[in-house]
């Protein structure tokens, strides 16, 4: 123990956030987050690769057994090994789940100012034909890969459009996929103006989830996502947000950040954080971006979230912020490529659905009678590995994994800046979420 030389992990990330505590988190290593108190905080960054468990217990006045209880500690999520060997998240040999992007129709009733479907509005839903077949390949590829479970991520243009086919299709495919050892998640990426009693009966009754489009509070939702005849839609949305609420349907909003709704990203924040609504800021993709003004009013916005921290809102529960992954890492950004991908009306697999419309020739069709799931994923596009050198040596590529692999540029996320300052702020905030619940559980502890 006398020659034990601690060494820290070389992702790491550590801040002092006020007088009495700091935060320290492995950027290799999925929650590794941890709160430490000062002389715990003096401690680590005493640590300098060259000196013993001796020579620091010395420094700190401390008998080296409890020194090493604490430095075991940390060791367990790789804060800190005794050795170089520290760990890195690896891509798994074969996919365990599937998650498919499921284009029910191209039909829409918004005309939003930045929608990527190319095909919008050209065509009807999905075919019973083509959903039959989705199920019987997605049971052949459950048998043949051992598959436990498969996630639906039901969109559009407005999948509630399409609800009479899918309430027939849900309860019939979860049954299917149930007798072969495999369960089926499905949700429901919506605009959320065309709710009713129905869906949500069914919806509580079939488990489903909601992912709502929310561009802003009034005005500014109006400016970006509006019906087709022009008028604005936020009423009708919050109307319908607050029923699934009330009736506890598991629900998440997503934000696409643009030039249009940046001023109103603070008042949104207030809105969300007072809904207590598990919410996403993505940042538009495919169009320029006034970078001077997102970094001031994402800054807005994050002061507002500390605020809320401070009064109980669970920030690291209810905010993600673009496809950054700070707790639990991962090997690429989302499932294409992998377990995943997109499946369009005519049952076209893609890569990602911003390809829909598109001619590759590396799309398969699921009505292939020669390979399964697995096999077009593997045999398709593979744009998820193409990462520069830069992404390669960065700290944080296991947390924003090189951004989406459809929009990188130059083989990297275009907002890699601004990420680098805001995923310090995200477990900074996360450190406070977790001193407050400590301060919260003190006075308890101590009665």
């Amino acid at each position: 123990m006398m020659k034990w030389i601690p060494q820290k992990a070389p992702q790491l990330l550590h801040k002092q956030i006020n007088e009495d505590y700091a935060f320290v988190v492995n950027c290799a290593f999925p929650n590794s987050f941890r709160l430490l108190n000062k002389a715990q905080y003096d401690i680590l960054k005493a640590i300098d690769g060259q000196s013993d468990v001796s020579s620091i217990a010395s420094l700190f006045s401390l008998s080296e057994d409890a020194l090493v209880a604490y430095l075991n500690l940390l060791s367990r999520t790789e804060i800190i090994r005794f050795d170089k060997s520290f760990s890195q998240p690896q891509k798994p040999d074969k996919p365990q789940s599937l998650n498919f992007w499921i284009h029910t129709t191209d039909t829409c009733n918004l005309g939003c100012s930045y929608c990527y479907i190319s095909t919008l509005n050209t065509s009807k839903g999905m075919t019973d034909a083509v959903r039959e077949q989705l199920i019987y390949k997605l049971v052949e590829t459950v048998k043949r890969r051992k598959l436990k479970s498969i996630k639906f991520r039901l969109a559009g243009g407005e999948p509630l459009s399409q609800f009479r086919n899918w309430k027939q299709f849900i309860p019939y495919a979860k049954q299917a996929l149930l007798e072969v050892g495999c369960s089926l998640e499905v949700s429901f990426i919506t605009n959320l103006t065309l709710l009713n009693d129905d869906i949500i009966d069914f919806s509580k009754e079939y488990n489903l989830s909601f992912g709502v489009s929310l561009d802003g509070v009034g005005d500014t939702h109006d400016m970006t996502r509006r019906y087709l005849s022009g008028k604005g839609s936020f009423i009708v949305v919050d109307r319908n947000l607050r029923k699934l609420l009330s009736q506890k349907i598991p629900v998440s909003v997503n934000t696409v950040i643009n030039n249009q709704n940046l001023a109103g990203l603070p008042e949104l924040t207030h809105y969300l954080i007072a809904l207590d609504v598990p919410f996403r800021y993505s940042i538009v993709k495919g169009e320029d971006i006034d970078a001077i003004q997102l970094e001031k009013y994402l800054k807005a916005s994050f002061a507002i979230m500390q605020e809320a921290i401070q009064v109980g809102w669970s920030f690291s529960k209810r905010f993600q912020f673009c496809d950054l992954k700070p707790n639990d890492l991962g090997f690429q950004t989302c499932a294409s490529g992998f377990s995943g991908g997109a499946i369009y009306v005519d049952g076209t697999l893609k890569y990602c659905h911003v390809e829909f419309g598109e001619e590759s020739p590396s799309s398969f069709t699921i009505f292939d009678e020669q390979k399964d799931l697995v096999e077009m994923i593997e045999m398709g596009k593979h744009d998820e590995d193409k990462k520069s050198e830069d992404c390669k040596k960065c700290r944080y590529k296991h947390i924003c994994t090189s951004g989406c692999p459809v929009y990188r540029k130059d083989d990297k996320d275009p907002q890699c800046s601004l990420y680098h300052q805001f995923i310090p702020l995200y477990f900074e905030l996360q450190a406070l979420e977790r001193l407050k619940l400590l301060q919260y559980y003190q006075p308890a502890i101590v009665n």
